[in-house]
């Protein structure tokens, strides 16, 4: 019976479905599907399921690995031996979309960095053996996409440049037709829209349903909290990135003043006290947004036809664009907001204006 494997990608509700998997474990193995914990898997395992470990431990880059290749083995093992018993298994891990990403594609690695992903599946495929496996994507809007993955990127690293940058250093991330012509080079795949599944009801549902067909659950499933797992305001991912610039800070005083400065910016946000601030919502202008989506167009195009119809690319014109609720973070509007999180209050603006001689 099939072993599904989710890769993500990052910022389409992954964490939800995993919660929403976890939580209906034993009404979903019922039904005959299987979202194994660790214990299941690995002698001595824990009762958890941290399938983000089985992704991390299959990364053929030099970071830390959770699990050594004995332990692989007999996961992989009992993965594919159990996954008979049920009608789907499911692996659900974001770590699986950037397994075998390392370094950035300046100096010419960009090559050498696909060189490493398809060589890191084909370790994937070789572990699971003759198992059935198909791989399940979701992909999101790509400049909303970029836009999250750069936020995520400054908050936990100590990355302090520009989007533009981060899109010239890492523009691998991003590039999804290499990506799903990758993984299809070794498993069968099945693309998702993450827009589309949002418009047809609550996300973990309906993925699951997509994958599993339809569901019966001991009670509805509630509504998740919106603010779940949601993205950082972009004033405040601004101030961290401001932080990441002053290299003699312990990381231990850089987190506790970030997170000291958000909970601060959240709690003015919800008394309004923010005065337009807290309506920032983009790195990128209409225009950098319209000539980022142009540039994906034919492979958009593409991805419709070779793997996902309902795949969302977003206008190019900058009036539509502008009139979908974009608000650009602009030179101003980057000082206002940086020295509101400095001073945990609006400055005054004449700070910023030079005084006549």
């Amino acid at each position: 019976m099939p072993i599904l494997l989710h890769i993500g990608s990052h910022k389409t509700g992954t964490t939800s479905i995993q919660r929403f998997l976890g939580r209906n474990r034993d009404a979903l193995r019922q039904q005959g599907i299987w979202y194994p914990t660790e214990a299941e898997l690995l002698t001595g395992g824990r009762d958890l399921i941290p399938h983000l470990n089985f992704a991390r431990s299959l990364d053929c880059t030099g970071k830390p690995k959770p699990f050594d290749d004995a332990q692989l083995r007999e996961i992989s093992t009992n993965l594919a031996r159990r996954s008979g018993d049920f009608k789907t298994t499911i692996i659900s891990a974001e770590p699986f979309w950037r397994i075998g990403f390392g370094g950035d594609t300046r100096d010419g690695q960009s090559e050498q960095i696909w060189q490493n992903k398809h060589r890191n599946i084909s370790r994937i495929r070789d572990l699971l053996g003759d198992a059935d496996v198909k791989v399940v994507a979701v992909l999101r809007e790509r400049v909303s996409y970029i836009q999250s993955s750069y936020s995520e990127f400054v908050l936990a690293t100590f990355f302090h440049k520009g989007i533009q940058q981060f899109i010239r250093q890492f523009g691998h991330i991003p590039d999804y037709l290499r990506q799903l012509e990758a993984w299809e080079a070794f498993f069968p795949l099945q693309v998702l829209s993450y827009e589309d599944l949002c418009s047809l009801g609550t996300l973990p549902q309906v993925f699951t349903s997509a994958l599993a067909g339809e569901l019966t659950l001991p009670e509805p499933e509630q509504t998740a909290d919106p603010r779940f797992n949601a993205g950082h305001p972009v004033p405040c991912v601004l101030y961290k990135r401001y932080l990441n610039r002053i290299a003699q800070m312990p990381q231990q005083q850089r987190v506790h003043l970030y997170n000291q400065a958000r909970r601060k910016f959240g709690k003015a946000r919800a008394k309004g006290r923010l005065s337009g601030l807290e309506a920032i919502n983009s790195w990128l202008t209409a225009g950098e947004v319209a000539r980022l989506r142009r540039s994906f167009s034919a492979d958009d195009d593409q991805i419709r036809s070779r793997f996902c119809r309902a795949f969302v690319s977003g206008p190019t014109d900058r009036k539509a664009i502008k009139a979908a609720g974009l608000a650009p973070l602009r030179p101003s509007t980057a000082l206002e907001a940086l020295g509101w999180m400095l001073l945990k209050q609006r400055p005054d603006p004449r700070w910023f204006t030079p005084a006549a001689p």
